[in-house]
């Protein structure tokens, strides 16, 4: 056996020893499927008197433009400004404090973080 036979035939056993390696450990994968649990069942829906929809009270503007708040147990949360001329733009109160920090129109958004009343006694 010359030297090029040699290369040949060991090249050949290099790239077929993983096959003969890996061949007899394969095993069949099965899937194994869970049951999909039942959705759990809804609370009934909330009766404690309290409006948890906002109010929303449309008033027209001096210049012809309108004014729209939008309230939830009396306190005014945000306050929608549409002018006759221009784009429409948002006054809003971050912290509940009935004083409107934060101005937002699709010209300039500034970032408005809530910072929302959880409980209040």
């Amino acid at each position: 056996m010359n030297k090029l036979q040699l290369l040949k035939l060991s090249l050949v056993a290099v790239l077929l020893a993983p096959y003969f390696v890996f061949s007899d450990s394969h095993e069949e994968v099965t899937a194994v499927y869970v049951d999909v649990p039942e959705p759990p069942v809804l609370p009934d829906p909330v009766e404690s008197g309290e409006v948890l929809e906002p109010e929303i009270t449309i008033t027209p503007g001096k210049d012809g433009g309108t004014i729209t708040e939008y309230s939830v147990n009396g306190n005014v949360y945000k306050v929608k400004i549409t002018p006759a001329f221009g784009p429409p733009y948002y006054l809003i109160d971050r912290n509940g404090d009935g004083e409107m920090d934060c101005k937002v129109n699709n010209i300039y958004d500034d970032i408005c973080v809530s910072e929302w009343v959880l409980f209040s006694w």
